[in-house]
This record gives C-alpha cells, sequence and structure tokens, in this order.
C-alpha cells in the first residue's frame, strides 16, 4: 500500500514538472499526457469506503430477511442495523491510526472514512426510524431507544473528538441530500476540501443529534409509563410481612420498590454510556416517579399501630437504601461535577420524603393509642362523677397507664430514633385530647347564667391533678429522651395556661386576666381562635361574664396581632402532608369552631375567615353578638 501510494504521488510530481517545462498555452500540442493519477486513486478510495459500509449494511439486512415473525423481525434487524453502525464508528480510529500513517496527510484518509461512515450509517438509521422527524420510534423497545441514544453520543464523542472543528458547528442548518454521497473533493479532485467535509460532518452530527433529543425524549416517556405501571403493581400488592428477634417490625416493601427500580436503572446503566446525560436524566426520572407514587401511597400503609410502626421501619429502611443507590451509581459511572449535583437533589427530595414519611408514620400511632383512651374516658372527663367523686384524678391515670402500655408494644416495634418520635406525638396528642375534651363540654353547656361545673373549685382542683398526672408520666421518660424535656415544656404550657384562666373566670384568683390571654395567644397565634377559647373558658365557669371577656380580648387585639401577626401560612402548615393529623392545638380548635353550633358574641365573618383560611366548607351555626341580644341570650 504504502509503495502504491508513493509510486502516484512520484507520478503526480512528474506531472507538476512537465507542465512547469511547458507554456500551459502549449499544452494541447503536446503529445504527452499524463493522468490525473492523485484524483482517481482518491475517488476510488472513497467509492470503496462506501462500499465496505454499504456492504456491512448490506449483510445485515440479508441476515434478517428470513425472520419468521415480521415484528420480531424488524427489532431484530434493528439492533443489528445498529451493531453495524458501531462498528463502522468504531473503525474511524483504527482508519485513523492504522491506515492514515500509509497516506501522505493532504489525502486526509481518515475525513474520507468518517464521511462515508457518517453518511452511510446516518442514511441507515433514519430510514429504520421513520426519517429525520423519528415517526417510528414509538414501535421500538425501550432498550433499542436506550441503544439508539447511546450510539448517538457514541458517534458525536468520536467525530468531534477526532476533528474538533465539528464540535464548533453545532449551530449548523446546512441541508444535505440524504440518498447521495457529499462531494467533498476539491475542484482538481486530487484533494479534500476540508471546509466541505468539515460541514457535511457537522450536518450530519446536528441531525443524529436531533434524532438523539427524539428518541431520548420518547425513552424518557416510555420510562415514566413503565416506572408507574410498575411502582403502582408493587405498592398495591401484598408484601411480606417480618417480626425480628428484637420485635422490630418490616415488610417486603422496601426490597419490593427497590428491586423494581434497580431493574430499571440496571438496564438503563448497561445501555448507555457512563457519561451520558441521558443516563442522569433518565435516573433523576426514576427518582422522580418513586418520590411521586410515596406521596400518593403513603397513607394506605398507616391502618393501625402495628402498621404504622412496621411503615416507619420500612420507609427509614427506604431512606437508607436509596442513599446505597446512589452511591453505587457515582462509583459505577463517570459523572460530571453538574451531573452529580444533579442528581444528588434528585436523590435528596426522595430520600427527604421516606425520612419524613418514617417520622410521619411513627407519630401517627398516636391515632390508634387514643382511640380507645378516647372511647373509655372521652365521655367521662370533666363530668359530674369525675369532678366529686375520682379525687385521685383516674380518669387521667386511665390515660397515663393506656400510654405506658402502648409505649412498652412500640419500644419493640421501632427503633430508638422513631420511638422517640412516637413519644414526641403522643405529648402533643394528650394535650390535644384534653383540650378538645374541654371544649366540647363548653359546646354542650347551653346555660348563660351558670357554671357547667357543680363547684368550680373542684372542678379546677380535678384539672390541676390531671395535669399533674399526665405532665408527671411524661416527665419520668425524660431521663432516656432527654429532648423530651422542651416537647413537654412547649405542649403542657397551654394546660396550665387555660387552668390559669379558668382560675381568674370563676374569681378563684386574682390574677390579671390579660396576662394569661396574650401568653394563650402566643401558643394559638390566630386571633379568632383566641377569643372563640377565652370565651368558652369563661362560658364553662362563669357564663354571665362571657361577653365581658369577649371584649376585654377585642379591645387587645391590637396588642395580640402585634405579638402574633396573621399569617395564613400556619394554617398551610397545618394541613401539609408531613404535619400528622391530630398533633396541632390550632387545627383542631378551627374545626371544632367551624363546625361549632353554639352562639357566641362573635363578630360576623369570623367563622368564614376561619372557613377561608383552613379550608373547610364547614356547617357551623354562629350567629353575631347583635342577633343573640335581640334573642335575649346576652
Amino acid at each position: 500500500m504504502v509503495a502504491l501510494v508513493e509510486a502516484v504521488e512520484v507520478y503526480e510530481r512528474a506531472n507538476d514538472q512537465y507542465k512547469s517545462l511547458h507554456d500551459e498555452n502549449d499544452m494541447p500540442n503536446q503529445t504527452l499526457h499524463f493522468t490525473d493519477m492523485r484524483a482517481a486513486a482518491l475517488s476510488q478510495i472513497y467509492q470503496d469506503f462506501e462500499l465496505r459500509g454499504l456492504e456491512v449494511f448490506r449483510g445485515v439486512h440479508m441476515q434478517q430477511a428470513d425472520t419468521a415473525e415480521e415484528d420480531q423481525g424488524l427489532n431484530a434487524q434493528f439492533t443489528s442495523v445498529l451493531r453495524a453502525a458501531t462498528e463502522l464508528v468504531a473503525e474511524i480510529e483504527v482508519v485513523q491510526s492504522d491506515i492514515a500513517p500509509c497516506f501522505p496527510p493532504h489525502w486526509a484518509i481518515e475525513v474520507l472514512w468518517s464521511a462515508c461512515v457518517a453518511h452511510v450509517c446516518s442514511n441507515q438509521i433514519i430510514q429504520q426510524i421513520g426519517g429525520p422527524d423519528g415517526h417510528a420510534l414509538p414501535d421500538l423497545t425501550v432498550t433499542q431507544l436506550l441503544d439508539l441514544v447511546a450510539w448517538i453520543e457514541f458517534f458525536r464523542e468520536t467525530v468531534e473528538e477526532m476533528f474538533p472543528a465539528v464540535a464548533e458547528l453545532h449551530a449548523t442548518q446546512k441541508a444535505a441530500d440524504f440518498e447521495t454521497k457529499p462531494d467533498l473533493f476539491a475542484s482538481s479532485g486530487k484533494e479534500v476540501d476540508m471546509d466541505t467535509a468539515t460541514d457535511n460532518l457537522a450536518w450530519v452530527n446536528n441531525m443524529l443529534w436531533e434524532v438523539h433529543r427524539l428518541a431520548q425524549e420518547e425513552f424518557l416517556v416510555r420510562t415514566r409509563t413503565q416506572s408507574e405501571e410498575w411502582l403502582q403493581s408493587v405498592y398495591e400488592g401484598d408484601h411480606s410481612k417480618y417480626q425480628s428477634k428484637d420485635g422490630r417490625l418490616t415488610t417486603s416493601l422496601c426490597e419490593d420498590v427497590f428491586s423494581v427500580a434497580a431493574v430499571q436503572l440496571t438496564t438503563i446503566r448497561e445501555r448507555l454510556s457512563k457519561k451520558s446525560d441521558a443516563l442522569v436524566m433518565a435516573i433523576c426520572l426514576v427518582f422522580s416517579m418513586m418520590r411521586s407514587k410515596q406521596i400518593h401511597a403513603r397513607n394506605g400503609f398507616l391502618q393501625d399501630l402495628e402498621t404504622c410502626c412496621a411503615a416507619s421501619n420500612d420507609f427509614s429502611r427506604m431512606s437508607e437504601k436509596c442513599e446505597e443507590v446512589l452511591q453505587d451509581l457515582f462509583d459505577e459511572c463517570e459523572f460530571t461535577e453538574d451531573a452529580i449535583a444533579t442528581l444528588e437533589a434528585s436523590s435528596n427530595e426522595l430520600l427527604s420524603i421516606y425520612s419524613a414519611d418514617a417520622v410521619y408514620a411513627a407519630q401517627s400511632v398516636h391515632v390508634y393509642i387514643f382511640e380507645p383512651i378516647r372511647g373509655a374516658i372521652g365521655e367521662e372527663l370533666f363530668g359530674e362523677d369525675w369532678e366529686q367523686n375520682l379525687t385521685h384524678n383516674e380518669l387521667a391515670t386511665t390515660l397515663t397507664k393506656t400510654l405506658e402500655d402502648f409505649l412498652g408494644d412500640l419500644e419493640r416495634f421501632v427503633d430508638e430514633f422513631m420511638l422517640k418520635k412516637a413519644v414526641d406525638s403522643l405529648v402533643s396528642a394528650s394535650v390535644v385530647f384534653y383540650v378538645r375534651c374541654l371544649l366540647e363540654c363548653a359546646e354542650k353547656h347551653r346555660n348563660n347564667k351558670d357554671s357547667y361545673f357543680t363547684s368550680n373549685r373542684k372542678a379546677l382542683e380535678r384539672m390541676s391533678g390531671d395535669i399533674k398526672v399526665m405532665r408527671r408520666y411524661f416527665d419520668g421518660l425524660v431521663e432516656d429522651m432527654p429532648a423530651l424535656r422542651k416537647v413537654i415544656e412547649k405542649e403542657f404550657e397551654i394546660l396550665t395556661t387555660m387552668h390559669e384562666l379558668m382560675s381568674i373566670a370563676a374569681a378563684v384568683t386574682n390574677s390579671d386576666a390579660s396576662d394569661f390571654i396574650l401568653v394563650m395567644h402566643k401558643r394559638i397565634q390566630d386571633i379568632d381562635l383566641t377569643k372563640h377559647a377565652v370565651g368558652d373558658l369563661w362560658h364553662l365557669v362563669n357564663p354571665t361574664q362571657e361577653r365581658a371577656v369577649w371584649e376585654l380580648v377585642e379591645s387587645m387585639e391590637d396588642t395580640l396581632l402585634a405579638v402574633c401577626p396573621p399569617d395564613a401560612s400556619l394554617a398551610k402548615q397545618a394541613l401539609d402532608r408531613a404535619q400528622v393529623p391530630g398533633l396541632r392545638l390550632d387545627e383542631m380548635m378551627a374545626m371544632h369552631y367551624i363546625e361549632s353550633k353554639r352562639r357566641r358574641p362573635v363578630k360576623p365573618g369570623a367563622i368564614e375567615r376561619l372557613q377561608k383560611m383552613w379550608g373547610q366548607d364547614g356547617g357551623g351555626g354562629e350567629e353575631g353578638f347583635e342577633g343573640q341580644v335581640e334573642a335575649g341570650q346576652y
């Protein structure tokens, strides 16, 4: 080969020397004529390169011609076409390193081969996908779409690395004829026009990148659909239940979810290059679908105490598994810093959902713990028997004993961290339960002259004892859970404040009501709820002064609003999916007063504001104070 090329070059130099010895105008009279050997050789090489590429694809088509199943035959043919195209593109480097050195640099053999490969391969692939617009892309399988995306990335990387000038022409819009091999030679035919060759390579490169975009979009749509179907099946299916030797409850949910994710991620990772942007997008999409399904399916796992505990453990394990999957991807792939940041952001969103849901599930146990408590003491609390006969705060003791029994189960069912979260919720739930029972008594009390209790002083003593019993129980847990102390202080403050306000209303103490109303408002942080709650406390022990205390709170309104300005986001926070229902005092009060039928000296519009803020239509029947005065109630 080298000798042949040198002979052509010697012949070309002889031709040039002969022409230099004779005048150009005299050349037609000369009897000696030279053939343009280099031009002929280049033309033949170019043609042979094209035939080489066509022969590879011809073999592919012939091999698949006798396929029995038409659909399978088409799929197999597409796969074979990509395999052949990969083989030809891989030979670009071989031609540059092993063949091009046999030729003078100005022959640009690697350019001729690359141009032929680009032309032949793009032509074949465009035919397979139904034209440049990819009309047949929906007919391809997911793995074929992945292979197509991977091949285009391989082609682009190879061409741009070999010819850096092509990388700078991403915006070229030059048209080309798919059926015709591009003419790359200068007018003399003796050398390759590098500008023309570069433009043609750039055009094919950019056209295929558009196909890459279309295939990637189709693949991502298909991945989204597949993820949704698979995850739906997993979440709706039955999951094996387990209990470890130390009592921890779990199910197979974590393994089931991540086995599905592993199948998808493994397929994607094996088909795409380790630094593909499409790989990053696909991984983020899978994470996003896992997050979406978890958001919609979480509550379905919280059916009773044991399922809440199992779900909490499962969600915690899913959070840990998410971190492991991401680290495996980082270890096996070659992501850029930007890609790593994108993947970390996506995985953090998923991880945060799992972690938050684990806490949510652990704290949701309060619903099933207070269900029997409410059934056992809800009707009796603040009743006549509670006031007159249960001198040792037996109902509050029943509450704490029940909590103690359930806590023994929780210690076995969940880990130490989630146990603390569950106990936090029991503190809040205890306070909310106690206040709810108190407000329900105010709702039932329709006497506007006499106290709800036979003896206000005795009732206040019982309340004080109840608070001490509950507080003592939770204080006993602080040694093992030091952080619980702050929760106890915060939650029980409202009980002591309400007790003090009722003592003031009943004239048992001479403290200034304004001070404690301010403290109460800081906890409730809603002026309408504060007015309603203070009014209810007076209605229980001194209903004749309810109107006066309403007027007192209204006179303090500017001060209260200055301390805690109106904040509509508080209601949104309470209704957020991360907030466990039944643990927020303001939420309980809002729902209670929206549904309340008791008439109060409230200005028109207060309930409407609550309904709007808390997103409730409500069935409340409160009237403004003027209507109540006319009815002779105040």
